[in-house]
């Protein structure tokens, strides 16, 4: 099991390619794909550069969805939020999503993991060798901590073997899942969040564990959920 952090980690992940990529990028580009998918979005094309996602979003007809530091970017039709994916209109539909650290991480075959979906995520990496791909802001501060949130919360999963429809339950009686979602809660990236208007992000990430039982996977630039 290896932890690499950031764009430099996404390079020697593709040097090195060893065990099946877990991308998390809690604080919220993972969050906001897990929720696009499951609110019957056909597929999400993440981009890094915004300009870019731009113009392929308008050429495709696609849903524009990103921001930076948070804040929707101009032009784009909704923010990097989870719960706006629910309530949008985008059964069917691509999206195109752009975000200022989620998709700078992402790597061919990587699985796509969230608080939404950590038990379904935990149930497919269960027999596999992993390498956990971790957004972070350049400073590497409290960033890290959120993504480092979720992994532990699948270890616990993992470790506990609790799965899909379980996993709400054994999360909601377990001390140590809760101090994971209060240290969300409380980093300086879930705090951010909410000043910025997204308190209902932070709190749906905290309390809808695996809520969305699925497993996106990110292949040849497009995302997709798994079909078993």
């Amino acid at each position: 099991m290896r932890y690499l952090i950031g764009p430099e980690g996404r390079q020697q992940f593709l040097k090195e390619p060893l065990g099946t990529p877990i991308i998390v990028d809690v604080l919220r580009a993972s969050s906001t794909i897990v929720a696009a998918l499951w609110a019957g979005a056909a597929e999400v094309i993440p981009v890094e550069d915004a300009v870019e996602a731009f113009k392929i979003g308008k050429k495709m007809n696609a849903v524009l969805v990103g921001e930076r530091g948070g804040v929707k970017l101009e032009g784009f039709d909704y923010n990097n939020s989870p719960s706006e994916m629910l309530g949008a209109n985008i059964r069917g539909k691509t999206v195109v999503i752009s975000t200022s650290h989620g998709t700078k991480i992402m790597v061919d075959g990587g699985v796509i993991g969230s608080t939404l979906n950590a038990g379904a995520v935990a149930e497919y990496v269960m027999p596999l060798d992993r390498t956990y791909l971790l957004a972070s802001s350049p400073t590497r501060s409290e960033e890290d901590l959120d993504a480092a949130c979720i992994i532990e919360l699948i270890a616990l999963m993992l470790g506990a073997g609790r799965f899909m429809y379980e996993a709400e339950r054994h999360v909601q009686n377990d001390a140590q899942c809760q101090e994971i979602f209060d240290g969300i809660r409380h980093s300086e990236a879930g705090e951010r969040v909410a000043r910025l208007g997204y308190q209902e992000d932070v709190e749906m990430i905290c309390t809808q564990v695996n809520v969305f039982p699925i497993v996106p996977l990110y292949k040849n630039g497009s995302i997709k959920s798994y079909e078993r």
